[in-house]
């Protein structure tokens, strides 16, 4: 049997708790590590009854989900979209009303007889998410951001220490989240922070290279200082979350992020995948070719990470290649990485990511025919590799997704 079991996060909408005292939030999947996106949830537990309670958390999931995706709907409206009963809806709508997760937004226009319905939304003026991207090789990014992952307004440091490790670069990421939590008017429902590395589903970094991170509390040092809830993700599986929810995402999915280093986010069946060791996606230092001498920054030869990363095209080109020839090779050695995941995993949505410069139309081209070259599931038809149409800031609004899916269950 899966067992599904959730985490305890500060100031979650989630206060009721389960059998053995474990609050219901993020269903986390014990047997594999997946994180479960969207509402197909299995809400079972180790030996303990489901409890009425439980349903109620999903149902309010279930509308405020619903709202997310339409907009304001009548309590008649949201009745018939989740198939629960115009009594239960009302109950659930005064629920989330007081807890000023949804607003009336006015009468429903229309002729029919009667007194208009009243419509109700997603508190989209009345909250706000802060988000900050530690993925880029310039300094650091914060947004303010609404319920809909727009970015209302953003923030860098003036005197950024774009090498900043260690101790630094926590205090730098702090007096970012400061400067842009006192520019924010309204309530914060949440901090999101997508950083390189591997993160577990506690927000502990258990190493992040860039950084000179390891078994860091992220998370903990973050809201220690602010008492705010956060929720920290790796920055491939951020843009990964926003494609998926705001741009060219699908049920199944695999999102390429070139950057300072190579990593890639999955998500199957509508679930993001973490790996039993939270190190889902982390390519750079696959090793393509054993007999590639070419240094890696790790210590190791021939990693992914020094012949297709952004720093490394760069260098090829420095070095006398031409930008196509040190495009085509790096695609070469990137479709050698991930031809096989396309393949195990049946993937026929690819989303290519990264600094336009070099993640471009030709680069696309470049990947497509080399993993044509190497799996027969990139000549489905129905197979596309498309390039975002965001990429500065696609990491801030996954991190906008992370923290609704923690602290109201939608996503």
């Amino acid at each position: 049997m899966m067992l599904l079991v959730c985490q305890k996060f500060p100031g979650a909408m989630f206060d009721e708790f389960w059998p053995g005292g474990l609050q219901l939030g993020l269903l986390v999947e014990l047997t594999n590590r997946m994180t479960t996106l969207r509402r197909e949830w299995n809400l079972l537990s180790h030996g303990s009854a489901v409890l009425p309670s439980h349903g109620r958390q999903q149902n309010l999931s279930l509308v405020l989900q619903t709202l997310l995706e339409q907009g304001p709907q009548s309590r008649a409206a949201l009745s018939r979209a989740t198939g629960l009963t115009r009594v239960t809806v009302s109950e659930l709508v005064a629920e989330l009303l007081q807890r000023s997760h949804v607003i009336e937004v006015g009468q429903q226009e229309g002729k029919r007889p009667g007194k208009p319905a009243t419509l109700v939304d997603l508190n989209r003026p009345g909250l706000r998410i802060v988000g900050v991207d530690l993925s880029g090789i310039l300094p650091f990014k914060a947004a303010i951001m609404d319920l809909d992952g727009q970015l209302l307004k953003t923030f860098t440091l003036t005197d950024n220490d774009a090498g900043a490790t260690g101790e630094r670069a926590i205090e730098q990421l702090l007096e970012l989240l400061h400067q842009a939590l006192g520019a924010c008017t309204e309530p914060v429902l949440g901090i999101g922070i997508g950083t390189p590395g591997i993160i577990t589903d506690q927000g502990v970094v258990k190493t992040a290279e860039k950084f000179g991170w390891k078994d860091l509390d992220l998370r903990g040092r973050v809201q220690q200082d602010t008492r705010i809830a956060t929720h920290v993700l790796n920055d491939a599986d951020c843009a990964i979350l926003a494609e998926h929810t705001f741009g060219q995402g699908s049920e199944h999915m695999m999102l390429l992020r070139l950057g300072r280093g190579v990593g890639c986010g999955v998500i199957t069946h509508n679930t993001l995948v973490r790996g039993s060791g939270f190190a889902a996606g982390e390519l750079g230092h696959v090793r393509h070719d054993a007999a590639d001498r070419t240094p890696c920054a790790c210590g190791n030869f021939g990693c992914l990470e020094a012949r297709a990363s952004v720093p490394a095209i760069r260098q090829a080109i420095a070095e006398g290649q031409s930008a196509a020839q040190a495009g085509a090779q790096a695609a070469q050695a990137l479709a050698s990485a991930i031809a096989p995941l396309i393949s195990v995993l049946d993937i026929r949505n690819v989303v290519f990511t990264g600094t336009p410069e070099v993640v471009h139309e030709d680069m696309a081209e470049w990947l497509l025919g080399a993993l044509r070259q190497r799996t027969d599931t990139a000549h489905a038809e129905n197979f596309t590799l498309g390039i975002s149409e965001d990429p500065e800031h696609l990491v801030l609004r996954g991190t906008a997704v992370n923290v609704l899916f923690h602290q109201l269950g939608i996503s």
